[in-house]
């Protein structure tokens, strides 16, 4: 993926460089990624008087965690369904409220070390066509009947008190919300290192060995000898993790980001909500604090320039708000998203000393972070979270990123044809 300049670099709040890694170092734990995954353990296990190594390719946020949508979401990505068949009505329901407290573990966690980072509550679920309507109704139900008492229904008319476009009907969701997702990271990595955690920058690790001592995290300047290691690369992973346990395709995603639209903005949205579509090829939207629309979607099978999608994009967003039709984008950029086949997100083991989580399916901005915070506890001797969530399956992808990208393409053809229903 082309690294395109984002908005939320622009009014990223200022963060200190960290240095490349150099010579031999020790450590408790190292940890491969400076994403929600990797900083989110970075701080746990700090927080727990580890000794942590964190090892970022490029600068912390540099990946999905610091260009995503900043869309918080409760759950997996995945059907409830999905969870009931693969791991029981009991264990499901564990899951569901472990997705539930990372939301409430990403609030806690601004809270506490004064992360500012535009936070507000609310995201709405929206229906696209009229067959949607009893979809959207039919999910309201089973996760009200699983005590989550946060939604909140709205017909055709009343959902224009909330968003001024054209869908049949909505859910709110006041447990949900959004916010500047890199300026919350560099928050979190600020209370890392506050609290003894080392990252290091441009730093990408070139492979790893694990033995019966310990791991050996090796980049082209420098290696860390560890206890135990965490991959939390997500869909920047690349060969670090064997094929065998790479269980996701990487998904390109694109935002745009409009010049700050003043009245406009609470005219087109008077909630400030978080928006997004019911299709398979979803549309996701949101105001930033400065009034400007961050419109995102157009899933593509490769990497690719995302000016190529600007008119695309446009078009899209044309087609929600109308009167943005002359509307351009002052920011347009993309980024890699690990789609599982199940969206269940992936949780694993290599050997007796490296734990990985991954493919969180486009909600991983609570999920990341509970993810990390999971491999911690199981790093620490609190395994159960972990574990549970490591009994979810996942069929294994199709070796080579030729045939990956032809079946990409074509699952997303599958898509476009069913959202065309």
């Amino acid at each position: 993926m082309i690294a395109q300049p984002t908005w939320y670099q622009a009014s990223a709040h200022s963060a200190p460089a960290h240095p490349a890694l150099s010579g031999e170092r020790r450590a408790d734990v190292c940890i491969v990624g400076g994403g929600f995954t990797g900083v989110s353990a970075a701080l746990e296990l700090a927080q727990a008087g580890r000794r942590v190594i964190l090892l970022e390719a490029e600068q912390i946020g540099w990946g999905c965690s610091g260009r995503n949508g900043g869309q918080i979401n409760p759950g997996p990505a995945c059907d409830y369904a999905t969870l009931v068949r693969q791991l029981g009505a009991a264990d499901a329901r564990k899951v569901w409220a472990l997705s539930v407290e990372g939301v409430e573990l990403l609030r806690r966690r601004v809270a506490e070390h004064a992360i500012d980072c535009d936070l507000k509550a609310g995201i709405l679920l929206v229906a696209n066509k009229l067959r949607q309507v009893d979809e959207l109704q039919q999910w309201q139900a089973s996760l009200q009947a699983l005590d989550y008492q946060q939604l909140e229904f709205y017909d055709r008319a009343s959902l224009q008190q909330l968003l001024r476009a054209d869908y049949q009907a909505g859910v709110m969701d006041w447990g949900g919300g959004d916010l500047h997702p890199l300026n919350y990271l560099l928050g979190l990595a600020r209370a890392a290192q506050a609290c003894g955690a080392e990252p290091f920058e441009r730093s990408r690790v070139l492979d790893w060995q694990q033995d019966g001592l310990g791991v050996t995290v090796r980049t082209s300047h420098g290696q860390v000898r560890a206890e135990q290691l965490i991959l939390a690369g997500n869909a920047y992973i690349g060969t670090l993790l064997p094929w065998t346990q790479r269980r996701f395709m990487p998904i390109g995603s694109y935002i745009g980001a409009t010049a700050p639209l003043g009245d406009l903005a609470e005219q087109l949205i008077p909630s400030r909500a978080a928006i997004c579509d019911m299709n398979h090829l979803i549309d996701y939207y949101r105001l930033s604090a400065d009034n400007r629309l961050l419109f995102g979607g157009r899933a593509s099978a490769r990497d690719g320039h995302p000016e190529r999608l600007r008119a695309v994009m446009r078009g899209r967003m044309a087609q929600v708000f109308p009167a943005l039709a002359e509307q351009d984008f002052e920011y347009l950029w993309g980024g890699q998203v690990a789609m599982t086949a199940t969206k269940a997100p992936q949780f694993g083991r290599i050997g007796s000393r490296v734990l990985f989580a991954q493919g969180y399916s486009g909600q991983g901005v609570a999920l990341a972070g509970l993810a990390g915070q999971l491999m911690a506890q199981a790093l620490i001797g609190r395994a159960q979270g972990f574990d549970l969530f490591a009994r979810l399956r996942h069929p294994l992808v199709p070796p080579g990123a030729p045939l990956q990208v032809a079946v990409r393409a074509l699952a997303l053809l599958w898509y476009r044809l069913r959202d065309m229903r």
